[in-house]
């Protein structure tokens, strides 16, 4: 089958760059385009935000700071009672206190900006968004094809390009089903299908593969966290392990965003339910994210270095992240918290005016090697999970090594996880959160990935080196996480996505796209 589009996942990215294109395209344009998926538990939202696989997941940052449609969206009553219906309706995923915490702001005085909503809230989301795409492309010449399954490898022809299955596309259909969607299954079966250009709308990258012993096969090891069941997946396990024996140790390897997931969850079990746990965390450095919290005089915070006369004078990379940190010495110094400054820039998109003023080398220099900076030193998250982390640390629920974990074995149904700093780590259940592997790296832990890499030999250790329309040429397009320059001015990725996915769309439709 040959489509003129082919879009590989069909999380936020698929979703916002199909519901983009169908929605603007012209009608009289016949077209065919084709959405390959491969685990249809995660229709609607992806591995990070689907009901299934979201879980127990918090977004990282308040309403506030995603992008204007999912902010209309929430503040329209009857999705905000959808979201408790849901609560109410399905106590397991442990969301009554959050609903409880938060119940007034949501339904009476209606302050929504500085809430964390659960993860899941964003499929409700995408949900009515693919309703939107069914109905349109009904009502224009416009073919769509979904398949189930996963790309293996790519090859490249001279008209088109040809994606490989392991094992076969099977084809799917999405319906409307009163106030949601349904998904039917098809017996039709493809053994490759062709496109003439092809949109990844894959999401991160799984972590690097740790050397495991020859005969290692244990479920108890999670190598790719949240692809495999997040939270929901590891509390299940120790429940298993709980079943033969009176404790259990869990062993993280890496302590950023996976290992912050999992603690209030973690904090329940161990604290209420009064479970056995112990935990280990493995870690080159100590430092977490930053906890996202206002000073009691944030409203009276002004920026000292980045005023309008400094930024217009920002002509080097580096001296962006030279006044990030001023003014976070600043701001230490006056008694106010980091988070009011990065709130601030954030608000009056600091970032975005100085990078305006770089040219295309220095704007390189800040994509490869300024931005990873000021990234480490603005990542702020959603309190509760610091909070939690710390409660755990606090009461000796947790056990920090200094280290990175570099091989697993098992001996006798004991894991056990060897650091470079020659420490062998016992453990029942051992999770990697290590974070994605970088490009360079990356040689087992995706073969559709590879493909791109061999054949299009453009990328270093941030991503893909894709132009401003994240075009890696002119068949292949990555508005994703993958893409070097996916979020130079650090918007929520959410917000990343979807801007990207709508620019690339728009790109292909002025081009003369049809």
């Amino acid at each position: 089958m040959n489509s003129k589009l082919t879009i590989v996942g069909f999380g936020v990215i698929g979703v916002e760059s199909l519901y983009a294109l169908v929605k603007n395209i012209n009608k009289n344009k016949k077209i065919k385009i084709s959405v390959i998926e491969k685990n249809l538990y995660n229709i609607p939202g992806g591995i990070a935000y689907s009901k299934k696989n979201s879980k127990f997941g918090f977004f990282n940052n308040p309403l506030r700071l995603s992008h204007q449609s999912f902010i209309r969206w929430v503040k329209n009553k009857k999705n905000i009672l959808r979201l408790v219906d849901f609560i109410r309706k399905n106590p397991s995923y442990n969301l009554d206190h959050w609903l409880k915490e938060n119940y007034d702001n949501l339904l009476i005085k209606k302050k929504f900006d500085e809430i964390y909503f659960p993860r899941l809230t964003y499929s409700f989301y995408l949900e009515d968004k693919i309703k939107k795409i069914i109905k349109i492309s009904k009502n224009k010449k416009i073919q769509l094809s979904f398949f189930k399954g996963s790309v293996d490898k790519l090859e490249f022809e001279k008209k088109f390009i040809k994606l490989i299955p392991a094992p076969a596309f099977q084809t799917f259909q999405i319906k409307e089903d009163y106030n949601s969607i349904k998904i039917n299954k098809k017996k039709r079966k493809y053994n490759s299908l062709k496109a003439d250009k092809i949109l990844i709308g894959n999401g991160l990258l799984p972590p690097k593969k740790i050397k495991i012993n020859n005969q290692f096969s244990d479920n108890n090891y999670i190598w790719d966290f949240y692809s495999e069941g997040g939270t929901q997946k590891l509390l299940k396990k120790i429940r298993e392990v709980l079943k033969k024996k009176k404790n259990v140790i869990v062993t993280f390897i890496g302590n950023k965003a996976g290992l912050l997931e999992t603690t209030l969850q973690l904090k329940k079990q161990i604290i209420t339910e009064k479970l056995d746990i112990k935990i280990n965390v493995i870690a080159k450095k100590f430092s977490t994210l930053n906890k996202a919290n206002f000073s009691k005089n944030y409203k009276k915070f002004k920026l000292k270095y980045f005023t309008s006369s400094k930024i217009k004078k920002i002509r080097k990379a580096e001296e962006i992240l030279i006044l990030l940190k001023k003014e976070f010495k600043y701001a230490v110094f006056m008694r106010f918290n980091k988070y009011d400054v990065w709130t601030t820039i954030l608000k009056d998109k600091i970032l975005n005016r100085s990078i305006a003023n770089l040219n295309f080398v220095e704007k390189s220099k800040y994509n490869n090697s300024i931005f990873p900076k000021i990234r480490n030193l603005t990542r702020f998250t959603f309190p509760r999970t610091i909070l939690a982390k710390n409660f755990l640390d606090k009461n000796k629920k947790i056990n920090i090594i200094k280290g990175k974990g570099i091989f697993i074995k098992k001996i006798k149904n004991i894991l056990y996880v060897k650091t470079d700093t020659k420490k062998m780590v016992k453990s029942d259940i051992v999770v990697n959160v290590s974070g994605p592997v970088d490009l360079t790296s990356l040689n087992k832990e995706s073969k559709f990935i590879n493909t791109i890499k061999r054949s299009q030999g453009k990328f270093n250790q941030r991503g893909f080196l894709t132009d401003k329309n994240f075009a890696l040429s002119n068949r292949i397009f990555i508005p994703g996480v993958m893409a070097y320059n996916f979020n130079p001015s650090r918007q929520t990725i959410i917000k990343a996505i979807t801007n990207n996915s709508r620019k690339t769309i728009n790109f292909l439709l002025s081009s003369g796209f049809h």
